[in-house]
């Protein structure tokens, strides 16, 4: 990887020290508190570097930013941003991502991580009261599953659970489990008219992938209707550049297609990895496989984890982790250098998962590809 790449992690953990201008004035640009685009995602990344490293040093500075996160908070524009189009009638005040339920969730795994029971236990309770608030809205990034994902990774960070309150944690994420298989259960993929995206980030893909992920962290066997509804996902890709790639909609008259992470091969590619682990069915790896290699093929120019480059990175790592092979490692890790590369404005210099703070996890990640994972998505390990 060329050393503008390799490099920025470290340029990253310069820029967010303690005393800088930034850390002393905080972000400019609004959403200014949030995990997609604001100081909640630096804290959490900071905290993802930090336990790579088993850095107590990194670990006190994202607890420092994440105190910084929550005095922005309170700003008019912490979450939203008009010129963006996120506003609360788009993105909601409940989200993982874009409200303050985010920032509790940063909190508490930060907490875990220095064994602070008591400032976790508070975080999580908060969390849990947050998320409480009212949704209508069952997607990955702005709606329930975003904080069934939460749950997820709250329980996961647990190493010595009985320090911390799992059984609040765990209640919560199970109503909110209910309600999401509840939905899924009840509708086609093909022919659902209230949720007519595919993809990871609002559609069908995504509410499979938290369900399949909180059985993962909750050790429970996965519920039989999701491997119904892989098939069911898996019949609506067409084939393309020796691979498969879903059209955005289950439209046949919107035949548009994406190659990133959000409506993309690239989160598809995830989301049938996962099933791999999970159901050990032969079926979801060649999917898994044939999604990959459609990724791999995009010519974006994008670099954020979002829409470009850096989530097709965590997909071919991804793949590295379900089949061994290096060829999805020198993928991945070209994915990351082509991410690294974009200089365009929509390349946010200070957002996690709209510009150069996710490229920096990503990088570093790919340090230990073995247990390499999309920031708020994918299962730690």
């Amino acid at each position: 990887m060329r050393a503008f790449a390799q490099d920025l992690p470290h340029a990253a953990l310069r820029r967010y020290a303690l005393g800088g201008k930034l850390f002393r004035d905080g972000l400019v640009d609004a959403p200014v508190a949030s995990i997609n685009y604001g100081a909640g995602g630096i804290a959490y990344a900071i905290y993802r570097i930090a336990r790579r490293r088993s850095d107590p040093i990194l670990l006190t500075l994202a607890d420092a930013w994440i105190q910084k996160t929550f005095a922005l908070a309170w700003r008019r524009r912490a979450f939203y941003n008009s010129d963006l189009g996120i506003e609360r009638r788009t993105v909601g005040n409940v989200s993982l991502f874009h409200s303050a339920s985010g920032l509790h969730c940063v909190q508490a795994l930060i907490s875990i991580a220095t064994r602070d029971s008591r400032r976790a236990n508070r975080a999580i309770a908060s969390f849990v009261a947050a998320s409480r608030r009212p949704c209508d809205n069952p997607d990955l990034t702005l709606g329930k599953a975003s904080l069934l994902l939460a749950c997820a990774e709250l329980i996961e960070a647990m190493r010595v659970p009985w320090y911390f309150d799992k059984e609040n944690l765990r209640s919560r994420g199970e109503e909110i489990a209910d309600d999401l298989l509840t939905l899924v259960r009840s509708q086609d993929i093909a022919t659902s008219r209230s949720i007519r995206a595919l993809g990871v980030a609002h559609g069908w893909g995504g509410l499979i992938f938290a369900l399949l992920r909180w059985s993962r962290a909750t050790g429970k066997n996965a519920d039989p209707v999701l491997a119904l509804k892989l098939d069911e996902l898996a019949s609506l890709a067409q084939p393309h550049r020796k691979g498969l790639r879903w059209p955005v909609h289950n439209s046949n008259a919107s035949a548009v297609f994406a190659d990133g992470w959000c409506n993309g091969a690239a989160g598809h590619a995830m989301l049938f990895a996962l099933a791999q682990d999970i159901f050990r069915a032969k079926r979801f790896w060649e999917v898994a496989e044939r999604a990959a290699m459609n990724a791999w093929a995009s010519k974006m120019q994008f670099g954020d984890l979002c829409c470009g480059q850096g989530g097709i990175g965590y997909a071919m790592a991804a793949l590295y982790r379900l089949t061994s092979s290096s060829v999805w490692l020198t993928r991945a890790r070209a994915a990351a250098q082509r991410a690294a590369a974009d200089r365009s404005k929509h390349f946010l210099r200070d957002a996690l998962y709209k510009g150069a703070v996710g490229i920096a996890v990503l990088i570093e990640d790919l340090k230990q590809p073995e247990t390499a994972a999309m920031p708020l998505f994918e299962p730690t390990r």
